[in-house]
This record gives C-alpha cells, structure tokens and sequence, in this order.
C-alpha cells in the first residue's frame, strides 16, 4: 500500500474526511516476481553457482511460487545471488532487511545493501535508498540528498521514482518547489501508467496546480486509479464525492470508497469511517462501527481518533454517573479535544464531578476561560468596520 503523506486541499473545514492527498511513492519497490518457473532445474543452476537462479530461486521462496513460502530461504539465496553481483537480489534482499517479519528485520543491513546495489546502477536499489533519507530510516533524514538518488533512479527510468520526484517538486521537499516541473515528471510517469502518479495528477486537477483547475479531470484521473485499487486513490475520490466536487455529490458512494481505502489499513480512512459512524453521515449512528474504525485509526498513530475513543468511553460512563469520567469528559470539552470546543458543557461537567470530589480549581480555571472568550466576543462585535484598500498600478 502506498501511504499519504501531505495534506493538500483543504475541503470541508475541521471534517476528518475533509482533505485528499498526494500518493508519494513511499512504498518499496521490489524487483519483479517469478513466473512459471522449473523449481527442480532452477535449484540445480543455483546450486552449481548460476547467479540469476540463484535470485530467481530467492523470489520463488519469498512469494511462495512452485515451493512452500520461506523467508529465511528466500534470504540464503538472495545473498548467494547478492554476493556474485545480482543487483535485484540485493535489492530484494535490503528490502526484506527493511520490512521482514521479527528476527529478520535489521535497518542496518537494509541501508548496507541498498546503497551497494544503488552504487553499482540498480535503479530501483537507487530510489529505495534516496526513500530511507526522506524517512530518516536507518539515515539521518536528509531530503537533499534523498533526491539526489531519486533524481538518479528517476534518470535512470524508474518510473515510481518520476513520481516520487514530481511529488517532492510539488511540495518542495529536497529540491526548490516548481509546479510546472512537478507537473511534467508527474504526466510523464502517468502517461506510461505509474499508479502514484495517476493519483497525483488527480489531485493537481483539484488543486489546479501547475494547470487549470478542473475538478471533473481530476475524477477521470482518481477513477483510473481506484480501478487498480490504489487507497490514496480511493480517498481522494471519496472526498470529492462526499463533497460534490467536480460532479455530483454522493455520500453512499464516498462511504464505499472511504471503507475501501480503509480495508487497505489507510490510517486516514479508517478515521474517516468512525466519525461516518458516531455522526450517523449518511448512515444510522452505530456506535460499536465508530469505536471499531477509530481503534484501528489510532493504532495506526491518528491522535484524534483516539481522542475521539476517550470521548466516546467517557461519554458513556459519564451518563452513568462516573465522577472520573465526567472530571475527563469536562477537560475535554474545555480543550476541544475530540470534542467541540464548549465551555458550558465544561461547566456542567465539572459541577457533576464535583459532588464527589474537589474541582474548585478547574472552575476556577475555566471562569478565567470564560472571561477572555466573552472579552474576545465583545471585542469582535464592537470593533469598526474595516475597507479593504486596493492599490492601482500603472502599465507603462
């Protein structure tokens, strides 16, 4: 799954839902899985020290293709292959370092094999290793010099590494931000069907950036790669449905695309599905659907869906009676957290509470609360209207 990484087009203030975002490229990029292959004749070449069979045999075992799945053999093989000089099995073999299962995972040997396949031309090795600079993974985050080996794959004919490189124009990360450059690597690579950057053109439709705004393109786009199940895809399009945006407006289907991109595990999404759920949008109030999305959303490190989960806890046992509850419930209602901002209601909270123990120093709290917000509102209400002057510039 590819995972989202800035926020871009601001929608439907405040709403979780409210902002798609460009697709970055952040996924690996492995070299390409076995087909049809001769298990018995392709271990005899491995084994008498053929360097292809030797990767190809590593691939066989990590997918599980014609053998029984086995990481730990898959990553015998790719070294055997690695140390006679096969850059994909180098590759594969930094990426398995990177993401492999406990036991396996170790960040230093990823970075040791990525850079050696990227010194020795791997275009794919190359843009992986630029990525871990842009993440500061097992590097110290540097995005200048994550572009310089992402320009190289991209130089090199890496298409997820044009798309990367149209996105860091876009947003200005490791190279000066240009929107007719970011749009050109974009087309480029989505021309010659890279997913990332079909959902990236989408979204420069949307936001009109380095072209003309067109949201009904930027539907054609995001549709293209919906239909090749890409989640930030998904998102983005469900945001435009869900808002009427570029065609019509069409909650039902913004919820189907929101639930698919979520049962990618997309953190954004699965918020996305809890607050649809507690605020009944378009569907009925179900609160068991709502504390199952926002859990997942906020082990996935969303800290307003776990606010939200609190709020929803605290809500509860606050209707029946809890004094610890309510004490929290009013916190959260005096901050805004996962909660709208109400002081009222704040104060309602912390009365209940203090039936049971002291909160003589939270009301005396919030009063000083109160008085800025209505001094604040009285301010507003009685300040002068201001003109808005406009400056005429002569053209010689």
């Amino acid at each position: 799954m590819r995972a989202g990484f800035l926020v871009f087009l601001a929608l439907a203030a405040g709403s979780i839902t409210s902002t798609p975002i460009f697709a970055q490229s952040s996924s690996l990029v492995p070299s390409a899985r076995p087909e049809h292959i001769d298990i018995s004749k392709l271990t005899k070449q491995a084994n008498d020290g053929n360097a292809e069979a030797q990767f190809q045999l590593g691939l066989a075992y990590e997918f599980g293709e014609g053998v029984e799945q086995s990481i730990g053999y898959a990553i015998a093989w790719y070294l055997k292959a690695a140390d006679r000089g096969a850059l994909g099995a180098e590759n594969n073999l930094a990426r398995l370092y990177e993401t492999g299962p406990e036991g396996v995972r170790d960040l230093r040997e990823a970075v040791k094999w990525y850079n050696r396949a990227a010194l020795y031309g791997s275009s794919v090795a190359q843009y992986n290793y630029g990525r871990l600079y842009l993440q500061g993974r097992g590097v110290p985050q540097d995005p200048v010099e994550g572009a310089r080996w992402i320009r190289k794959a991209a130089d090199a004919g890496c298409l997820t590494a044009t798309a990367r490189l149209g996105w860091m124009y876009a947003t200005g990360t490791g190279v000066p931000k240009d929107e007719r450059t970011a749009l050109h690597l974009t087309r480029q690579a989505a021309k010659k069907g890279d997913l990332d950057a079909i959902t990236n053109l989408g979204a420069f439709y949307a936001l009109g950036l380095g072209l003309s705004k067109d949201e009904k393109e930027a539907r054609k786009w995001l549709e293209k790669a919906v239909k090749a199940g890409v989640a930030d895809a998904e998102y983005d399009l469900a945001v435009l449905y869900q808002n009427g945006r570029g065609g019509e407006k069409n909650i039902q289907e913004a919820h189907r695309l929101f639930q698919m991109a979520a049962e990618q595990g997309m953190v954004k999404a699965e918020a996305a599905m809890g607050e649809i759920f507690e605020t009944a949008d378009g569907v009925v109030t179900d609160y068991k659907e709502a504390v199952k999305w926002y859990q997942l959303a906020a082990r996935g490190g969303d800290v307003n869906s776990a606010n939200r989960l609190a709020a929803i806890f605290w809500s509860f046992a606050a209707d029946k009676g809890n004094a610890y509850a309510q004490f929290n419930l009013a916190q959260a209602y005096a901050a805004g957290n996962g909660v709208p901002k109400d002081l009222g209601k704040a104060r309602e909270l912390f009365d209940l509470a203090g039936k049971q123990f002291d909160v003589s120093r939270q009301l005396d709290a919030l009063a000083s609360q109160e008085r800025v917000t209505e001094a604040v509102q009285t301010q507003s209400e009685t300040a002068p209207e201001t003109a808005t002057i406009t400056e005429s510039v002569t053209v010689e």
